[in-house]
């Protein structure tokens, strides 16, 4: 008799908390269906479920319905319950590295709260899945790993491997080839073993059985995830296991829990293939690799959370806790549960109403995260004495190394006159701008405001040389003494330039001179702008395009300023392009397109700094900003959480990916159910290698780029694009069905972007590639300065400062250093409190593929102990000041046991 096939079955949900619904719908949903879970396992209707691999909406269940706490405990620990280790479900691509790491230690956390946290990553719908996940899962203690999206024939792989990163890690993974929920429909309606079942997009169920064992690494078996997204429990499910036995003579169907089928991969298969690299194929699963520029305001706003977090809040928190105002774990738990709740895989690729309460969710971790930054720097302000006509201005390094910090600060004087002292000796600054400002009471006749209630707000250029890692400074501003070292603020008409560089505006065009390699880089920015008939998942060129790109022809110069420390120009101006689609294909251009671009130079760093915004009144298009280079390019190099990618310009399959043009028929199997487009997400920077020169742009908040121009040699950074539905059908890159619901179109007129469109990134120019270096760039232009003057002239510097703050009742020095980190070749990556215990963590790694120096540990507080720990910190091997030779990609957790 022939032998069965086996199925391995599991009943899972997918569970989105928004979409083209809300997550107050999912939340009243929810709550029906996990009482309804609760009773099914407790009365052994059901023997075990597996909750989408996350803890978010439990906690919420649990939250409204304290209850049922002991009986969810009770599932949990016997192994009927399977919940976390994931908070949320993720946008793997641009979440940053401590994003991940953070949902992952809230989801275990949680877990273990509430009975025990599963170690299996579940990832089932999220649009591909960055190459660090292997070492990202081994430091949290995880091994294994399934997911849907992203492979191809290009990885050439079984659906069981091997998933190893750069230093070594590696995690059995599972790739559910047909989907998490093919065959649910089928088995819920008793037709699963029909020899007409079909899959939910129509294919022959029975086939996808067959082809499931063939790419198994068990012999004759393979795994089938049974629910589906926001699904009931099938109460049945036993019973419809029996029928299904009974009925057919090719298959046999099994429960098993997902761990259960990992543990007999390791235990029944042999020579696993081992794969290095990310997934982002679209072969056999939708992509959408151009949604991470939908919504672009929403990104920009939750890269400023995850950079303000990582740089300055934790590394803020754990210098200050240091000197007696203890680490407040709940205030950082609250403001990434609030950030990664908002990350979710969808990434924004939801109706106007849903997106507007996202980014409500992550303006509120944004808004905790700097309430958090501003209290932090005003109490030790507030702490340090201060004289009538001498007040203390504390300015941190949150970075681990020593290093000189050029900045700008806002000062606050009652005269137009003062000085600023350091250590007592008076500090040089240059004067950029000054404004007059009113302290007392308002009234509508301007002549009754009392002229002692006036004072000034300035702002200055300070270069403060070899400021230690991880401290702090006061300087002391005295008021209406007259400053002895001012330095000129040249006001200029169209060049800024520092020791490294000289960018000169001239001929509508910014043409950058690099003065350590004697390179012109000229007209080195243009703007391109081109339609898009896509949706809120991806661009989509129109059969009628239009693209125009543009220097600055009319711009008109804002100010243009040199500082010995910081220079900047601005430009103003505006383009004309099409209105609508309409208007593209009939290559008409009306509409008036409206930007503001400043360059800044700073003398502490090699990165040119762009921002601005472009004022949108167009419908259905794209706009990019682009750094032009001479460097011909076969292949981009881009940052990923904690190493970097080597991605194709020009992908293999571009020009074949369509092996059938779609007719309105199913795709044949060989070709593609998306094109594998160019395009590709950005989390932190991308490189274009040349011989001359490396060009690196970094962002701070655009997600998307493409390397474009004739020869592969620009790089295309996405600042937005408009258009006006959550899904379409049939579109030039996307063919077949609407993405999201197909059985209907949304309108999202939110996401057209109209109206103001800020943007900041940076690009540098160097000699060769090296990661670290590249990545030790990223941190500085990302981390904002930190510093605060305690002064009562101006009570509303922040919106909480009208709020008193008390001082340490036991004081604190005027300088302060907590730590450094010497000699080292290693990109930071955070430094925090322990999750248990009194001792605090500091995250670095090596952002390349070679072995580099870890460098030294200066430590300048009392310690008992170092160890070096993994990500969930609860694995602890003995440390040294030394970090040594760090593996290629290692990640390193030193802790510093009090």
């Amino acid at each position: 008799m022939k032998q069965k096939i086996k199925a391995n079955v599991v009943q899972q949900v997918h569970w989105d908390p928004e979409w083209y619904f809300t997550e107050e719908d999912t939340t009243v949903q929810f709550a029906y269906n996990t009482k309804d879970l609760i009773d099914a396992l407790e009365e052994g209707r059901l023997k075990q479920f597996f909750l989408d691999g996350r803890t978010d909406a439990l906690e919420d269940y649990l939250l409204s319905h304290q209850e049922d706490r002991k009986r969810v405990e009770k599932l949990v620990q016997e192994n009927k319950l399977f919940i976390g280790p994931f908070h949320a479900q993720l946008d793997c691509f641009i979440s940053s590295g401590e994003a991940i790491f953070n949902n992952l230690r809230i989801g275990m956390e949680l877990g273990d709260k509430y009975g025990g946290t599963s170690k299996l990553a579940w990832l089932p719908d999220s649009f591909g899945h960055t190459q660090d996940f292997p070492k990202i899962f081994s430091s949290m203690g995880i091994n294994d790993f399934i997911f849907r999206r992203g492979m191809g024939e290009e990885h050439n792989l079984p659906i069981d491997f091997y998933w190893e990163s750069n230093d070594g890690s590696k995690v059995l993974t599972n790739v559910l080839q047909c989907g998490y929920g093919f065959a649910t429909p089928a088995f819920v309606s008793g037709k699963l073993t029909d020899e007409k079942a079909e899959n939910y997009q129509g294919k022959d169920l029975n086939n996808e059985f067959r082809s499931l064992a063939k790419w198994s690494t068990l012999d004759n078996e393979f795994l089938l995830p049974i629910g589906f997204d926001l699904n009931p429990t099938i109460d049945d499910f036993q019973e419809l296991i029996d029928k299904y036995n009974k009925e057919s003579d090719e298959f046999e169907f099994e429960e098993i829990t997902f761990h259960e089928y990992m543990d007999k991969l390791r235990e029944e298969s042999k020579d696993f293939k081992s794969y290095k690299g990310e997934f982002m194929s679209a072969q056999h699963h939708r992509m959408h690799r151009s949604l991470f520029s939908a919504r672009a305001d929403i990104k920009a706003l939750q890269d400023k959370v995850e950079r303000i977090m990582t740089y300055e809040v934790q590394p803020l928190m754990t210098m200050i806790d240091n000197l007696g105002l203890e680490y407040d774990k709940g205030l950082i738990d609250r403001a990434w549960d609030l950030l990664v709740r908002s990350q979710t895989h969808s990434s924004a690729t939801n109706t106007d109403k849903t997106n507007e309460l996202i980014k409500v969710r992550s303006a509120r971790a944004y808004n905790i995260a700097e309430s958090c930054k501003v209290y932090l720097i005003r109490k030790i302000a507030a702490t340090i004495p201060k004289e009538e006509n001498k007040m203390p201005i504390v300015i941190y390094n949150t970075l681990p190394e020593k290093r000189d910090m050029c900045t700008k600060l806002y000062v606050y004087s009652r005269s137009k006159d003062f000085k600023l002292e350091l250590n007592g000796e008076e500090v040089e600054y240059s004067v950029i701008d000054v404004d007059r400002m009113f302290s007392g009471i308002y009234r509508k006749d301007a002549s009754l405001m009392k002229e002692e209630d006036y004072f000034y707000r300035t702002e200055i250029s300070i270069n403060i040389k070899d400021f230690n890692g991880f401290s702090y400074k006061t300087l002391y501003l005295l008021d209406g003494e007259k400053a002895n070292k001012i330095t000129i603020t040249e006001e200029v008409c169209d060049t800024i330039e520092n020791s490294r560089y000289k960018i000169s505006f001239v001929d509508d065009k910014f043409n950058i001179y690099d003065k350590k390699y004697d390179i012109l880089h000229k007209d080195s920015i243009y703007i391109e702008e081109s339609g898009d008939e896509g949706d809120n998942y991806d661009h989509s060129y129109p059969d009628k395009d239009l693209i125009l790109k543009y220097d600055f022809k009319d711009a008109k110069i804002n100010r243009a300023y040199n500082t010995k420390n910081v220079s900047e120009l601005e430009i103003e101006g505006k383009v004309l392009v099409p209105y609508n689609l309409q208007e593209r294909a009939e290559g008409k251009v009306t509409t008036k397109l409206g930007y503001k671009l400043k360059f800044r130079l700073r003398e502490d760093r090699n990165v040119i700094e762009v921002s601005g915004n472009f004022d949108n009144k167009s419908l259905n298009h794209r706009v990019r900003l682009v750094v032009r280079t001479e460097n011909e390019s076969k292949y981009s190099y881009a940052g990923t959480q904690f190493g970097y990618i080597k991605r194709e310009t020009l992908p293999e399959n571009l020009e074949s990916w369509r092996a059938q043009k779609y007719d309105g028929e199913p795709i044949e199997s060989s070709s593609w159910l998306e094109e594998p487009t160019p395009t590709y997400p950005l989390l932190n920077y991308v490189s274009l290698l040349g011989n001359k020169y490396v060009a690196t742009a970094y962002t701070r908040g655009s997600k998307e780029y493409e390397i474009i121009g004739e020869n592969y040699s620009d790089i295309a950074l996405t600042i937005f694009r408009g258009v006006g539905h959550l899904g379409l059908p049939d579109l030039n890159r996307r063919p077949g069905r609407a993405s999201g619901l197909q059985e209907k179109l949304f309108e999202t007129p939110l996401s057209q972007m109209l109206g103001d469109n800020q943007f900041e990134f940076g690009f540098e120019y160097s000699d060769k590639f090296d990661g670290n270096k590249i990545g030790k760039e990223y941190v500085k232009y990302a981390t904002d300065q930190s510093y605060f003057q305690n002064q009562r002239l101006e009570r509303v510097v922040f919106p909480m400062c009208f709020l008193d703050t008390a001082a340490l009742s036991q004081g604190v020095p005027e300088e302060f250093k907590l730590l450094e980190l010497q000699d080292s070749e290693a990109t930071f990556g955070t430094l925090k409190k322990a999750n248990e215990g009194n001792a605090y963590v500091l995250r670095v790694f090596n952002n390349e593929n070679h072995e580099v120096d870890g460098g030294t540990l200066k430590i300048n507080v009392d310690y008992k102990e170092i160890r070096f720990t993994n990500g969930a910190e609860d694995v602890d091997i003995d440390g040294s000041l030394e970090l040594g030779n760090l593996r290629p990609g290692e990640i390193i957790n030193v802790k510093i046991i009090l």
